[in-house]
């Protein structure tokens, strides 16, 4: 028994000092500043206040209030208005008496049917599956901090959230699509569908989600369980 307790302390102080260890007891001791490098220790805040670093003022973090809540809402409302933004008509032409119109996914299907797989997979990954992946992991954590749980794999989840904020493309496929409206106009009639309102109102939540999170208080919540 005394070998085996000796062993499994010796297991448990050396991974106390390993180096995964090590950064991650520093990071939740420090902050580093991103503009001058600055090592700044943590501090709680109040609702509403904000860090600052005190070398080059810059905002290391900021306590929003009422986060969590706000987040689980605009997180909400975008995955209801994803599936009629993708399913729903965005644009439509009318001319000659003839009207043609098509959602996000008959466009995707329509350049799968074309052979056009490239530019079907970019529109399927960037403007289909990474926002509504996004929506659905912040949806959950949310809940999941709202109702002080925790799982094994929310920390996961979290990096994925943070690390895909720049895949996200639907204001740019909503800017080809402004783009394209400019140029047809004088050739046909714009038809402007439900879906459009819908993907407007889903970048807006999405945008929002970025706005309420507050990070810090999510990676706190992870690290106490």
């Amino acid at each position: 028994m005394d070998q085996t307790d000796s062993k499994r302390s010796d297991a448990e102080q050396a991974q106390h000092n390993s180096p995964l260890a090590l950064a991650q007891s520093i990071s939740e001791r420090w902050l580093g500043c991103p503009h001058c490098d600055l090592l700044v220790p943590r501090v709680s805040l109040g609702p509403g206040q904000k860090g600052r670093c005190p070398q080059c003022r810059y905002v290391l973090v900021e306590a929003r209030e009422n986060s969590i809540e706000r987040t689980f809402a605009v997180a909400l409302a975008g995955l209801i208005a994803f599936i009629p933004a993708m399913t729903f008509p965005l644009l439509g032409l009318q001319a000659a008496g003839f009207k043609n119109e098509a959602s996000l996914w008959q466009c995707i299907q329509a350049m799968l049917k074309s052979d056009l797989f490239p530019a079907a997979l970019v529109i399927l990954l960037f403007c289909f599956l990474v926002p509504l992946a996004r929506l659905l992991i912040i949806f959950h954590l949310s809940l999941q901090i709202m109702r002080n749980r925790h799982h094994a794999f929310d920390v996961p989840l979290f990096r994925i959230f943070h690390e895909s904020e720049e895949w996200g493309m639907l204001e740019v496929f909503l800017f080809g699509l402004i783009v394209a409206l400019y140029k047809i106009l004088g050739v046909a009639d714009p038809l402007f569908g439900f879906g459009l309102l819908a993907f407007v109102l889903l970048i807006v939540s999405s945008m929002l989600v970025t706005v309420f999170l507050d990070e810090q208080l999510v990676w706190e919540h992870l690290s106490d369980h």
